[in-house]
């Protein structure tokens, strides 16, 4: 499933159409029964509701007048109320007219009169469906498409959006003046970006995707860049193993980190490591730390390093033993801010010649080490959360926010590194300018030591041989996943750490 722009949808239209030969009238036809199609799924009593539904001029309002029939048909107590300032488009006003023959109300809002009838109708509607003003807007909603929107929002009847909320930015997430805020958006044939960006995450509700006929080969032709993980990236760590495997096998991973009153960090990501399937781990910690480590991690090798209790130069020689023969580094979780921090993740990059996980205390040192990016010798992951990230390009957090796409594919492709860019819908970004975003979220991720957690579990892959893009999508999803599960077995309130990593076992077991 792909995440598209407004443009590259109105491009599948136009190839499906022109090169395909499929009328628009059945793209029309189609998108309209989807909607109702999902109502059917969700209402168990949907012939007994009252709807109301809102048209627009555009073909989105044609798909609500599809979607308006279809619920005559069922037998469905509907009103249609039509907003249009311009001429209705070919197909909308072909679907207007096949409408306007059925016993159906329909209502123009072209007077005072016709908005108090609308604001009457919909007190006593169970559902609205707004078909309002669809992908196409570009401009602050003003006039009558205002009113018509507060009126909804005034109202408890159950909203559903065809394609986006009216007002939503369908590219970014960001709201144009106002918007419609909808329990449920039926996406029409792939999620939209805005969708699942900034605000359109409160605003669209529940989205579903509904198919409405686009044959595969046409988003193959437009290579789309941006990919809603999914399942299918579990594929590779949930095959069952050959029997003849040894711990060597599956890799040997090597996570750098801990100081005095840190050692939690790299501690939590190498437990989840283990868990996350790789056969060995060795953890490089201060001396000060060791016991600690070693006592939470007893399957791991804990090799300490001179430094005290923190990571001092004379810890770096001895680091470039140990980077001998691993097949992935994850360092940063709990190192500090001391001056050697920055000097070993540059020794880390210059040295190793397998994938190295850049995390936490790691990537608040990029200024030491930034440039010494070209010079790695294997893939680098770096995994900041927003704030992380901004002190990476200098951006405020705020603009970071609300555009993560954009910044997280220039900052990739910029720099030849993977991105997972971390929060709510975390997002991958490969240097080939390739995004993936996961929806496995949760509010029981948001604890202290999560991301360290899904540092150990990107490394672990890693180590055993997964390609960056493809680990660190199907630690981001797995991590997800044991996110929802810790919040449907433990609470999303009561929820740490280390539930997470006790629940990946469960959901990689099924």
């Amino acid at each position: 499933m792909y995440l598209v722009t407004a443009e590259q949808m109105r491009q599948v239209d136009r190839m499906t159409i022109h090169e395909l030969g499929i009328p628009e009238m059945v793209l029309m036809e189609n998108a309209g029964k989807a909607v109702v199609d999902f109502l059917k799924e969700q209402f168990d009593d949907l012939q007994q509701k009252t709807i109301t539904v809102v048209a627009g001029a555009g073909n989105n309002g044609g798909d609500a007048l599809v979607a308006a029939r279809y619920l005559h048909k069922l037998g469905v107590q509907v009103k249609v109320f039509i907003h249009a300032e311009r001429e209705l488009s070919p197909s909308a006003k072909q679907n207007y007219d096949i409408l306007s023959r059925l016993p159906v109300k329909l209502y123009w809002l072209d007077s005072e009169n016709s908005m108090h009838l609308l604001k009457v109708t919909v007190n006593y509607s169970d559902i609205l469906i707004d078909g309002l003003l669809g992908t196409g807007v570009n401009r602050d909603v003003a006039g009558r498409a205002e009113q018509i929107i507060d009126i909804a929002n005034r109202r408890s009847c159950v909203k559903v959006a065809i394609d986006v909320p009216s007002g939503l930015n369908s590219d970014s997430g960001e709201i144009w003046g106002r918007c419609l805020k909808a329990d449920y958006t039926v996406a029409l044939a792939q999620p939209k970006r805005g969708h699942m960006l900034n605000k359109g995450i409160k605003y669209c509700g529940q989205v579903v995707v509904k198919d409405i006929g686009i044959p595969e080969e046409i988003y193959e032709k437009l290579h789309l860049n941006c990919q809603i993980v999914d399942d299918s990236f579990l594929k590779a760590c949930t095959e069952p193993r050959n029997r003849t495997s040894h711990k060597g096998t599956f890799g040997h991973l090597l996570t750098v980190g801990g100081s005095m009153g840190m050692s939690g960090a790299v501690t939590l990501a190498s437990q989840a490591a283990f868990r996350t399937g790789v056969g060995l781990v060795s953890c490089a910690v201060p001396e000060a730390v060791q016991l600690h480590v070693a006592v939470n991690v007893p399957e791991a090798m804990v090799q300490p390093l001179p430094g005290g209790n923190q990571f001092g130069l004379e810890s770096i020689e001895p680091l470039q033993e140990l980077l001998r023969g691993k097949k992935a580094v994850v360092a940063g979780p709990g190192m500090g801010t001391g001056e050697a921090v920055g000097t070993m993740i540059g020794e880390i990059l210059q040295t190793s010649r397998c994938p190295v996980v850049i995390d936490a205390d790691g990537l608040n040192t990029a200024d030491v080490w930034m440039e010494q990016l070209e010079e790695a010798k294997g893939p680098v992951i770096l995994t900041p959360h927003p704030g992380e990230m901004a002190r990476l390009t200098g951006l405020e957090t705020s603009y970071i926010q609300n555009h993560r796409l954009a910044v997280a594919q220039e900052f990739a492709e910029k720099n030849k590194v993977w991105l997972v860019l971390k929060g709510a819908n975390t997002i991958v970004a490969a240097p080939d300018g390739r995004l993936y975003m996961n929806l496995t979220d949760s509010p029981a991720l948001a604890v202290a030591g999560s991301g360290d957690v899904l540092a150990g579990m990107i490394g672990a892959l890693l180590a055993q041989g997964m390609p960056p893009s493809d680990a660190c999508c199907c630690a981001v999803y797995l991590h997800g996943l044991a996110g929802r599960h810790v919040a449907e077995t433990i609470g999303e309130v009561s929820s740490k750490a280390s539930d997470i990593i006790h629940s990946i076992p469960i959901v990689l077991k099924g």
